[in-house]
């Protein structure tokens, strides 16, 4: 039986996983398959933190099992298969008892929602909740017959919760996320970025450091119960990351959970679409038709033309030196550009320069006797200050750009959950380039 829970945190406190984390350490019921964190589009305005939401598959295993986390020391298991299904009143009981304990209830953008279903809703549903702002009138139109599902005050949970069962994740990677509850405060933020260099150690994970910006990626706001989360590609790396942190650090933890997830696959994206609209997210690729600009605060701007429309690059001040790439460009680039589109603006995550324009500058041209420097008299006259001699030619030559053809994305500091670090592509497209173009 499927079981899916969102919107039970806020801006400072709290996170959705560590329900999960609660309903796997009681041990009321077997855990199957791997638990899933799933985001969903990154531009709704009323998210907590990384629109998340989370579902669990619970009943009674049979077959292969699969460690999935750590708790109290000892190691937890899923099963490849479910035998028996629990009931589903008792179940929608018992994680409605874990919902009304720990979600915030002092915040009117709290509202969690509690969706359980007996199969995975249709992948349309996670490509909308990816692109759009589902309201959840739709969201209990389309769970009736589907599905049981719980509201708390408003109940928006239930649409990311609907959401995340349909991800059938065909590109995934993981996140080991550590608890300690209510929170823990044990760290300086020198240790925090020691202890996230050595996640940074293994090619298999990402996102862990921005030692340029200063940020310890891998730990988050301080008054949840998360007390880091590393993410990577390959399951086992995670675990000998949290037992070296421990051997070297020994962090007072509660245990952590094994999480598969959409983060840093660019499910979000949309490749060269002919349509593009409010809220979505995109790879576009055209020629740069301005020249880049900085306003006050920090934030800088470009014109790219794609299939004759005029659409704004944005790098904002958090994207930090990501920002010079952008200065960079020249009318005449041609790029691909990632990010979320708002009101004729494209919010750059990176960015493929796929050819740069050449640039000539114009100059008097050496008398070749004299060698000296020629002065322009007017129109297709250059006389040398020298012999006076006369020429007609001015000379030009290639500008050297401080930019090379490639990607360039924005630092850890300013990164999404969604994103895809330029590190995966070989990972998700082999030995090809993901360019926007498959």
């Amino acid at each position: 039986m499927f079981v899916a829970i969102d919107d039970t945190d806020s801006q400072d406190r709290m996170c959705t996983t560590y329900l999960i984390y609660r309903i796997i350490a009681d041990g009321r019921y077997d855990i199957i398959d791997e638990p899933q964190l799933v985001r969903l589009n990154p531009n709704i305005g009323y998210k907590t933190r990384g629109n998340g939401a989370l579902n669990i598959c619970l009943g009674k295993g049979s077959g292969k099992t699969n460690i999935i986390g750590k708790i109290s020391g000892k190691y937890v298991y899923s099963y490849s298969r479910i035998e028996e299904e629990p009931d589903v009143n008792q179940l929608m009981d018992y994680v409605s008892s874990i919902v009304d304990e720990f979600y915030v209830r002092d915040d009117d953008k709290t509202n969690p929602g509690i969706v359980i279903s007996r199969t995975k809703f249709n992948e349309e549903l996670y490509s909308t909740a990816l692109q759009e702002d589902i309201n959840i009138e739709f969201i209990e139109n389309y769970l009736r017959g589907r599905a049981v599902y719980k509201k708390f005050k408003t109940g928006h949970g239930i649409i990311g919760s609907a959401a995340s069962l349909a991800w059938k994740g065909q590109r995934y990677t993981y996140e080991l996320l550590d608890y300690r509850y209510p929170h823990y405060t044990g760290l300086t933020h020198e240790e925090k970025m020691e202890i996230s260099k050595i996640p940074e150690k293994y090619a298999s994970t990402f996102n862990n450091i921005d030692t340029v910006n200063g940020y310890p990626a891998i730990f988050p706001k301080p008054k949840t119960p998360v007390v880091m989360g590393i993410r990577g590609i390959v399951k086992n790396d995670l675990i000998n990351i949290y037992e070296e942190i421990q051997n070297f650090h020994k962090i007072q933890d509660d245990g952590y959970i094994i999480y598969r997830t959409n983060q840093g696959t660019d499910d979000h994206i949309i490749n060269n679409p002919d349509y593009i609209s409010d809220m979505g997210s995109y790879a576009v690729t055209g020629v740069i038709s301005g020249n880049p600009y900085t306003i006050e605060g920090g934030h800088s701007f470009v014109s790219l033309n794609y299939k004759n429309r005029e659409i704004k690059l944005a790098a904002f001040e958090p994207t930090k030196e990501f920002r010079k790439i952008l200065l960079s460009l020249v009318p005449g680039d041609i790029v691909t550009a990632y990010g979320s589109y708002m009101a004729g603006t494209l919010k750059l995550e990176k960015i493929r320069i796929r050819k740069i324009a050449t640039l000539y500058s114009r100059e008097n041209p050496l008398c070749p006797v004299c060698n000296v420097r020629t002065k322009s008299k007017g129109k297709a006259d250059f006389r040398c200050p020298s012999c006076h001699r006369r020429y007609k030619t001015p000379v030009y030559r290639e500008i050297n750009r401080n930019v090379s053809e490639g990607f360039y994305e924005v630092p850890v500091i300013a990164r999404r959950h969604l994103a895809m670090p330029v590190k995966l592509n070989n990972y998700f497209y082999g030995s090809g380039i993901h360019d926007g173009v498959m």
